[in-house]
Order: structure tokens, then C-alpha cells, then sequence
């Protein structure tokens, strides 16, 4: 005979039942178990109103075992604070020669963690505690409350029953019971390890989410491992979070891209969640990693991906949907062309070209360096290139919008009277020969000093490269004095 709150009661076990409807499947002869129904009811106020010592959680479509009862009325005559239920699930899958229809019993001596409230059987003085408890303190110092109150744990080790999931995911504060702290979002999209962020195609698909929505929804992006240039572009439209091993994730809706396969068990999704595929099919042949997670939605970028990804997934309802665009006009600046054409020797000075360059990177603005040289080693970075000699440099010259050569010392460097020639501005160091040729500062080029050159007058390179950026597409106009040359008539007899 149990005495809650002072009242006398035969029954020693509740079985709330997940349904939107009474069944009568579980009702028997059995006079120690009381049975609720959901019936669309707050889970929390039923169980406030449980007045057994124990209490579980049951799916209204699960496929009882013919000992269920038995087993968790005796298992109801010991003490335990928690008692973890063996189980396996059912999913109806397209391809039953790929994966066996059963997925494998999750045998194991303790419950796996991410498990949700159904697979226990709870003391139910305990759970009502925890509940208050939540509700007054919410998360703090939680895991302490959880240790002290959930000692004594158990475990049914045969599979009493089959779970049908459907994605209805009991939604509950306290849905974990793996004394870890929770965190709760709304709308997530989980980038897994399989996507770093280096230079992937789902950056473009999460870049256009971003703009496309991130002004209308509360959107969190959890992470595992991203380039950092490329997480501080998704901080513009997203709250980033790394995920951590030692914390739950609650969310109401999930985006996964096909790449991340599944997603951790520490994340739990309380409505729907959807599986974004991208990908290319060759990816799936021979392979069952996509049966491993179950999605409410499968939805796939194209047609033509739609239909070739049916059969490798547990679904054939696989949707087309094509991937959000809008167009950043902040991010159509204009891009820079420079070349160079110059041999490698110390005098030339080629390493002002990575000193200008590393510039050029640090302040983000798109160009392309063509640098035509004998120089034989591979050392392209960024945007520079490093090309081999071609005996007409003049159309690649004609196209940029400045030819550069920052030597130490010249003669005359006929590459600048040919840039200039072609209207094409200069960048070039303060030698006289430049200014004998007619290059005039601000004007048809850019004249940079030796020093800023060196590490403490980086902000003053910086300056110097905003402005030659600004004036690229200035207009030149530029005509070498012919006449210059005339004393060469007296060198030659007719």
C-alpha cells in the first residue's frame, strides 16, 4: 500500500500514454497500474496529478511486448530513482536488402545519453521534484540537483517493446537525464565536421539563408569546427555556437545539410527536423550512413537530385526545393587587376610584391596580381600569380588597372612608358627615373616610399593601397615625347 500526500493508493505504476486519442490496447486486468492519456495535454501538468510512486512514458503506436507489464510491475516492487527501459525501433525503409528493418536492440548496462523521457520508468516524488525545481532555479546548478536526487539508477535489459518514432519528440524541460546543462534555440542549422567551412558549397547555402530570413527568424548555427573568415561571415545574419560534448541542445527546428550525415545525440529536436540534400550521388553508393537519422523532411536542392537520392534514404518522399538567393550589394565591389612583369633579382625587390599583397588580403578587397617573372618555384597566395614570361606582356597590361614595380633602383623601365602608353596607371617607389618618364602621383599612379614598406609603417601601406583602390578606375590619359629620342638619327649613316 503506497501513501502519497497523506492519500492511500493501490497502484504502484502510471503509464502516461503519448496519444492524441484513448486506446484501449494496454487496458487489462491490472489493478497496480494507472493509465493517462496525453490527448493533446500539457505532459508536465499530468504529471503533477500522477499520484503513484513510479510513473513511465509510453508511444501510443509502440508494439508492446507480450511480458511489458509483468516486467514493469516487478521491476516496481524494488527502489530506484530512475530506470532506464531497453527498446529498439521500427522504421519503414526503402531499401530492406541495404539495412535490416529492425534497427539493432540498443542493448547497453546504462542508457545511452540524448535518450528521451520515455525509455525510464521514474520515481515519481523525484521527477515531480526535478520539475519544480527547473521551473523556480531553471538551470542553475541543475546538474548538481539532478546528482543528488537520481542516485540510485537501473536497467531493464531486455527490449520490452518496439518505438515507432514519428518525430512527435516529447517536449519537456527536463527531457535528459544525463546531468549536463541545456541550452534551448528555437530554429538551428548544425554544421557537422564535414563541413569546415574552408570552401565549401553550403556556405553559399547558409550565406543565403542568412539574408534571405535571418531578419524575419531567431536563426542558431552550431558548429563543430569553422574557418575562421568564414564564421565571422556567418556571424553577420547568425548567433554561432560551438557545439560542446558537455551540454545538451534543445531546438525546435533542425536544418542538417546531407554532408554532416547525422547529427549528435546531445541534440535533441523538439518538433521537426529536415535533411537539406545537396550532394553529389556518388556519395551514396554502398553506403547506409543516411539511414542512421531520421528526418521529418527530406529535401533535395533539384529535380534531378531529388529523384537520383530515392532508395538511399528511408523515404522515397523526398522533395524538391531549390536553394534560397539574394544578391549583397555590399559584396559587389569591384575588383582589382595588377600586373607585373620583372626578373626575379634582388634589385626588383619581389618580395614588396607579398608585403602589398598581404595587404590587399588584410583589408578584404577582391583583386587578381598576374606577376610574369623567371622565377620558377609555385608561390601563389591569394591572389597573386606568379606567371611564366611571355614575350607580349601588352594586352595583359592593357587590361589592369595598374602596372606595378617597386625596384630599388631603375634606368629607364620601358614597362612604365608602355603602361602609361595604354593609359594604364602605375604603382612604383619614388625613383627618379619614374618621375623623368612623367609619372605623377595621384594622377597616372601611385608612388609608394621605401619605408612604408617596413613593419611599423604598415598602417601608412594601408592608406596607400585604400587609395590606389579608389582611383582604379580614374582615367589617364599619357603620350611619350618622341622627340626625346631624335638624337639617335646621329648614331646611324644613311
Amino acid at each position: 500500500m503506497i501513501m502519497i500526500d497523506g492519500v492511500e493508493n493501490m497502484k504502484n505504476l502510471s503509464i502516461i500514454i503519448i496519444s492524441d486519442g484513448v486506446s484501449n490496447k494496454l487496458l487489462k486486468n491490472t489493478d497496480n497500474i494507472e493509465f493517462l492519456f496525453s490527448n493533446g495535454k500539457n505532459i508536465l501538468e499530468i504529471i503533477e496529478n500522477v499520484k503513484t510512486k513510479y510513473v513511465t512514458f509510453l508511444n501510443d503506436e509502440d508494439e508492446l511486448a507480450d511480458n511489458y507489464i509483468d516486467i514493469l510491475l516487478k521491476k516496481t516492487e524494488e527502489e530506484f530513482d530512475s530506470c532506464y527501459i531497453n527498446y529498439s525501433e521500427q522504421y519503414d525503409y526503402v531499401n530492406e536488402n541495404k539495412i535490416l528493418k529492425n534497427k539493432k536492440e540498443l542493448k547497453c548496462n546504462k542508457p545511452y545519453y540524448g535518450e528521451y523521457i520515455w525509455s525510464f520508468i521514474f520515481n515519481t516524488e523525484k521527477l515531480k521534484n526535478t520539475i519544480d525545481y527547473y521551473k523556480i532555479n531553471g538551470e542553475i546548478n541543475f546538474k548538481e540537483f539532478i546528482d543528488l536526487n537520481f542516485k540510485n539508477n537501473d536497467v531493464i535489459e531486455d527490449v520490452l517493446y518496439k518505438h515507432n518514432p514519428n518525430n512527435k519528440r516529447l517536449i519537456s524541460n527536463f527531457c535528459y537525464l544525463d546531468n549536463r546543462e541545456t541550452e534551448h534555440y528555437k530554429n538551428v542549422i548544425y554544421v557537422g565536421n564535414g563541413c569546415n567551412g574552408t570552401f565549401n558549397g553550403y556556405i553559399s547555402w547558409l550565406k543565403n539563408i542568412g539574408r534571405c530570413f535571418s531578419s524575419k527568424y531567431e536563426i542558431v548555427v552550431l558548429y563543430e569546427n569553422i574557418y575562421n573568415p568564414t564564421l565571422v561571415l556567418f556571424e553577420k545574419y547568425f548567433k554561432c555556437v560551438k557545439r560542446n560534448p558537455e551540454k545538451n541542445y534543445l531546438c525546435d527546428r533542425l536544418l542538417v545539410t546531407y554532408s554532416t550525415y547525422f547529427y549528435p545525440r546531445n541534440i535533441c529536436v523538439l518538433e521537426e527536423n529536415y535533411m537539406f540534400i545537396h550532394g553529389n550521388m556518388s556519395d551514396y553508393t554502398n553506403t547506409k550512413r543516411f539511414y542512421d537519422d531520421l528526418y521529418t523532411r527530406y529535401i533535395a536542392v533539384s529535380k534531378i537530385a531529388a529523384l537520383k537520392a530515392k532508395g538511399y534514404f528511408p523515404t522515397d518522399n523526398i522533395e524538391c526545393l531549390y536553394n534560397p538567393f539574394k544578391l549583397d550589394p555590399n559584396l559587389l565591389t569591384s575588383h582589382l587587376r595588377l600586373v607585373s612583369a620583372q626578373r626575379s633579382s634582388d634589385v626588383k625587390r619581389p618580395e614588396r610584391i607579398e608585403i602589398l599583397a598581404s595587404v590587399l588580403d588584410e583589408l578584404d578587397l577582391p583583386y587578381t596580381w598576374n606577376v610574369f617573372t623567371d622565377k620558377n618555384e609555385n608561390t601563389n597566395k591569394g591572389g597573386v600569380v606568379y606567371r611564366r614570361r611571355v614575350q607580349n606582356p601588352l594586352p595583359y597590361i592593357k587590361d589592369s588597372d595598374y602596372f606595378v614595380l617597386l625596384s630599388d633602383s631603375e634606368a629607364l623601365p620601358y614597362c612604365i612608358v608602355e603602361a602609361l602608353s595604354l593609359n594604364t596607371k602605375v604603382l612604383v617607389t619614388p625613383l627618379e627615373a619614374f618621375f623623368e618618364l612623367g609619372v605623377k602621383d595621384g594622377e597616372n599612379g601611385i608612388v609608394i616610399p621605401f619605408d612604408y614598406f617596413e613593419p611599423e609603417n604598415r598602417q601608412k601601406l594601408k592608406d596607400i593601397v585604400r587609395k590606389m583602390y579608389l582611383m582604379k578606375d580614374k582615367k589617364i590619359n599619357y603620350k611619350f615625347d618622341e622627340s626625346t629620342f631624335d638624337g639617335y638619327n646621329e648614331l646611324f649613316k644613311e
